[in-house]
């Protein structure tokens, strides 16, 4: 019996975390992971744009991906990325891993990162 609750409770207790974790809320200031720039994610706008940028004050204001938008999970969005090699936006998927990192992911490949 004492075995049974143990076991009941690390069930609870790991599910209730994987909910928490996937509900993040990834609105607001996300740091670049290869450059000195920090990102805005606004939900709101379905965008995410150049909130400051340390080697291009210019850049500040670009809207990096466009038509954010919920996927198949709460921890999953869709959005459009431009992409210089393609000479156009291409559709990636952003997944946040733990509520403090951002995976954008094209083709199954990740080409932004993200951490808060």
């Amino acid at each position: 019996m004492l075995r049974f609750l143990v076991l009941s409770s690390l069930l609870v207790t790991s599910i209730y975390s994987s909910e928490v974790q996937a509900d993040c809320d990834i609105s607001g200031i996300w740091k670049h992971s290869t450059k000195p720039a920090k990102l805005l994610v606004d939900l709101s706008k379905g965008e995410i744009s150049v909130h400051s940028h340390d080697n291009n004050a210019k850049a500040v204001g670009l809207v990096v991906l466009k038509g954010l938008k919920s996927g198949l999970t709460s921890a999953n969005w869709d959005a459009k990325m431009y992409s210089a090699a393609e000479g156009s936006f291409v559709d990636v998927q952003i997944i946040s891993e733990g509520c403090n990192q951002l995976s954008v992911n094209f083709n199954g490949e990740e080409v932004l990162a993200l951490a808060r």
